[in-house]
């Protein structure tokens, strides 16, 4: 009854509430480069080290609300990688991200935060706003706004592609093809996010139920 009415309640929020897409440096291309998501939640939800550390500091003692602007890189340049650890299916791979790794996508993050940043301290917030608890107003050059997000920085839900992508015959990393079959392979398929080739500027829901729908067709097709 409450929720439906609209009135505050434990069912009123799922506390991921708002998302914002944008390009960086003043681009006028219409694919976003940076999503930024606002959270309400009484503690910022950043990785354990880091809120640990913000803990520890005595940072978070007494704080009564909060809420958190999250800054997510859509469309990094590093590309990471997932190889076998063992023979035996129940030991799970090598997986590294490589997050941050190159210079392109270290200097988009540093200007992500900074929008973050003004989105924050802007005058819808004036009501809202207290102090400033990660990565913290004394965090003010580049510099030590790199040394925050190589400490601190993590993955994102429902963002990762490419591990199994689909590509054409003479692409060698390649490993479906456009029907989704696995290459040297009989009645075997993937169909889910990693056959995507590149990452997209969203959540990868969509896309996946899109090929999903894609493949039930051409299952039933051949059989």
């Amino acid at each position: 009854g409450a929720y439906a009415l609209g009135i505050s309640s434990p069912l009123h929020s799922n506390t991921l509430d708002s998302f914002a897409f944008t390009t960086l440096n003043g681009k006028k291309d219409k694919t976003p480069e940076v999503m930024l998501s606002l959270q309400t939640t009484r503690f910022p939800f950043a990785c354990v080290g880091s809120y640990t550390q913000c803990v520890a500091d005595g940072r978070a003692g007494g704080l009564p609300n909060a809420f958190t602007i999250h800054a997510t890189l859509l469309q990094p340049k590093a590309n990471g990688t997932i190889t076998l650890a063992s023979s035996s299916q129940i030991v799970g791979p090598r997986i590294s991200h490589k997050y941050l790794s190159t210079d392109t996508d270290m200097k988009a993050m540093i200007q992500a935060i900074k929008i973050a940043r003004e989105v924050g301290n802007s005058e819808a917030f004036d009501g809202l706003r207290g102090a400033e608890l990660l990565p913290g107003a004394e965090v003010k050059s580049e510099e030590d706004i790199e040394d925050y997000l190589r400490k601190s920085s993590c993955h994102f839900f429902g963002t990762l592609v490419g591990t199994c992508k689909m590509g054409a015959k003479d692409d060698p990393k390649a490993v479906v093809d456009s029907n989704l079959c696995v290459r040297g392979t009989t009645r075997l398929r993937v169909v889910d996010a990693s056959v995507i080739p590149a990452p997209i500027s969203g959540f990868t829901h969509a896309a996946v139920a899109a090929v999903a729908e894609r493949a039930s067709d051409l299952i039933k097709s051949e059989y």
